[in-house]
């Protein structure tokens, strides 16, 4: 009795193992959805990777979370999404934290338009700052200590932002074509209600739209890699979202990394590179 239970349980394992297998193979059939050369900022290593009991190594997929660049996510594309907005506008306004999250495919844009803006907003920022010290707003420390983590912005946060979603990914791909800067993946969005524009107002609250999580954020490392990334210089000062100045941790992006997305929208690597130095500080 207990033999043909192990028979059983082995049998299970099998058919597991094979389904998984041939998911992945017809995930990499045919030229790839997209393929792109990321970097450090990117896909940093997880935070698991410094931890000596833990074998496997994975690279986090790091999409920049700038509000101002999710202007797009509105009350109209919360409903081509299938959201019910007009019933939860005339509605209470708890009523939209009992509207479950729903599938979708989000569009992520690499080191485009989203990111030009971004960048933009950085250094017109900092250029503000001297008439803001003058005007008393700042003190000098003050200043200064923004002007260095704006800075620091612009050498290490991510260049990927999510620009658009829909349902149809034969629709999105025909859109945004280039696939060597978009990328289209499975995600998790939801509703949410913008207080600032609720309050004091006698109109309608306003909704927008929030992606809850990308199905694969974490990519795994293929083991002939391994070696490349336990090489790196130093631990990382980069971390998956938000990555705050620190005087006493060098900005350093360490590699770059090829990656491809298939026909079920899921990444694997390519290849792995270190950078040189000189290749850090140019990045």
């Amino acid at each position: 009795m207990n033999r043909r239970y192990l028979y059983g349980a082995l049998a299970l394992v099998i058919l597991v193992n094979a389904v998984v297998l041939a998911g992945v193979v017809r995930n990499r059939i045919g030229a790839p959805d997209a393929l792109l050369t990321l970097t450090e900022r990117e896909l940093p290593l997880t935070s698991t990777f410094y931890r000596r009991e833990n074998s496997g190594v994975s690279l986090w997929l790091n999409v920049n979370s700038d509000i101002e660049e999710r202007t797009w996510f509105d009350e109209q594309k919360l409903a081509e999404l299938g959201f019910s907005v007009g019933r939860v506008k005339d509605s209470d306004s708890r009523d939209v934290y009992r509207v479950l999250p729903k599938e979708a495919l989000v569009v992520l844009e690499y080191n485009g338009e989203a990111w030009q803006r971004f960048r933009l907003r950085q250094l017109e920022e900092i250029a503000a700052l001297p008439l803001k010290q003058r005007q008393g707003q700042l003190t000098a420390e003050a200043a200064a200590r923004q002007k260095q983590e704006k800075l620091f912005q612009l050498t290490v946060a991510s260049r990927l932002f999510a620009v658009d979603a829909g349902l149809d990914a034969v629709d999105l791909r025909r859109r945004y074509a280039d696939k060597g800067r978009y990328i289209i993946l499975p995600s998790q969005v939801r509703m949410q209600v913008d207080w600032r524009a609720s309050e004091g107002s006698n109109s309608k609250k306003r909704l927008y739209g929030q992606i809850q999580g990308i199905m694969v954020e974490r990519i795994h490392v293929p083991l002939q890699f391994h070696a490349s990334l336990k090489s790196l210089p130093g631990k990382t000062c980069i971390h998956p979202g938000y990555t705050h100045y620190n005087p006493k941790t060098p900005a350093m992006v360490r590699y770059q990394v090829v990656v491809a997305f298939g026909q079920r929208l899921e990444p694997w690597i390519k290849t792995i590179e270190k950078f040189d130095g000189d290749q850090q500080g140019a990045l």
